[in-house]
Parts: C-alpha cells; structure tokens; sequence
C-alpha cells in the first residue's frame, strides 16, 4: 500500500516537472516578440526626400565654390569694384554655409564637405587665367553660377518637403538674385576690362 502511494507520488511529480519544462520555451518566445518590433522604426524614419537631399547637395556646392571663388578674387583682381564683389559673396556664403549646416542636420542629410569635379575645374581654370583675364572670367562664372544657384533655391522654395530648408531657400533666393543683379552690373561696367597684362 505504501509502495503503490510513493509510486503515485512519484508519477505525480514527474509529471509536474514536464509541464514546467515544457512551458518554458513558450514564454521564452513570447519575450523575444517585442524585442524584435523596435528593430523596424529608425528604418522608417531613416528614409529622405531625394529632392531635399539633391537641394542640400548642391547649394552646399555652390556655398563652398562662391567662397574660394571669392577668395582667389581677393588675391588676384586689381579692380576695387571686383574686389569689394568678391568680398560680399565670402561673407554672405560663410553665412549661408552654416546656416545650411545646422538646417541639414534637423533634415538628417549631410553635405558635401569637398568640391565636386564641375567646380573644381572653374577654380582651376580661376587659377590659371592671366592676369589681364582674370576678371572677365570671374565675372562670367560667377554669373553663370547666380543663375544656377537662382534657379535651384526658387524651386525648392516652392515645392521642397523640408519646412525649415524651403524658408532658408527663400531667403536665399533674395540674397542671390541681390548677387546676381550686382555681377551683371559688373559684367556690362568696365571692370572687367581695367586688368591689364604686366608691362
């Protein structure tokens, strides 16, 4: 008799001991569900508006090459209206850089921090123009850039997705067309044509 209830007991705890083990991968699975679902959200807002990120790009670009572009115009014109021109553009694209900058990280773009080829090449050729050239070139490419640059900050201005970047845009467009209107007065005056060749 006494056998046959240690039997039963035995049994009895066997039985309990399986249900408990075999419980335990269940709630073991159950806790790594929800670990798993936080994995898909920085996917999500990881994704950018291709335009913004081409109008960070590019204005960041057009930043970097106004002002070196400005700066090789401090060394080398010897016309004071070129000058005081190319003076204008370094302060007001230093500006507009850092503001770009700060504006471009709320966005979660990074610009560019070296020039591109395109305008690598327009340094170069700033560069090595002669003296008595230098200033008909800085002034043609500096038109052809404020055109660029007019036509690029205009358009996201009216159809860019990022808040803060379409005001810095139309800001900037008024700050460009200023630019742009002043190196065209330049281009008809006779400042590019002072420059003489070293006699």
């Amino acid at each position: 008799m006494i056998n046959a209830k240690l039997s039963m007991m035995v049994a009895a705890s066997v039985m309990a001991l399986a249900t408990v083990a075999c419980s335990r991968p269940e709630t073991a699975a159950s806790q790594a569900v929800p670990a798993e679902t936080p994995t898909t959200g920085p996917m999500e807002t990881a994704v950018v508006d291709k335009g913004t990120t081409e109008f960070v790009e590019k204005t960041a670009l057009s930043n970097m090459f106004e002002i070196e572009a400005g700066k090789l115009a401090l060394e080398r014109s010897k016309v004071q209206p070129v000058k005081d021109f190319a003076k204008m553009l370094v302060e007001a694209h230093t500006t507009a850089a850092g503001e770009l900058q700060s504006l471009s990280a709320s966005a979660a773009v990074t610009p560019p921090t070296a020039l591109n080829n395109e305008f690598t090449a327009k340094l170069e050729a700033l560069r090595q123009a002669k003296v008595e050239d230098f200033d008909d070139v800085y002034i043609d490419q500096q038109t052809e850039a404020h055109e660029n640059a007019l036509s690029l900050v205009k358009d996201y201005a009216m159809n860019g997705k990022d808040v803060g970047l379409r005001a810095f845009a139309a800001k900037l467009a008024q700050i460009v067309d200023a630019h742009l209107i002043k190196v065209r007065a330049l281009d008809k005056s006779p400042a590019d044509d002072v420059t003489k060749a070293p006699s």
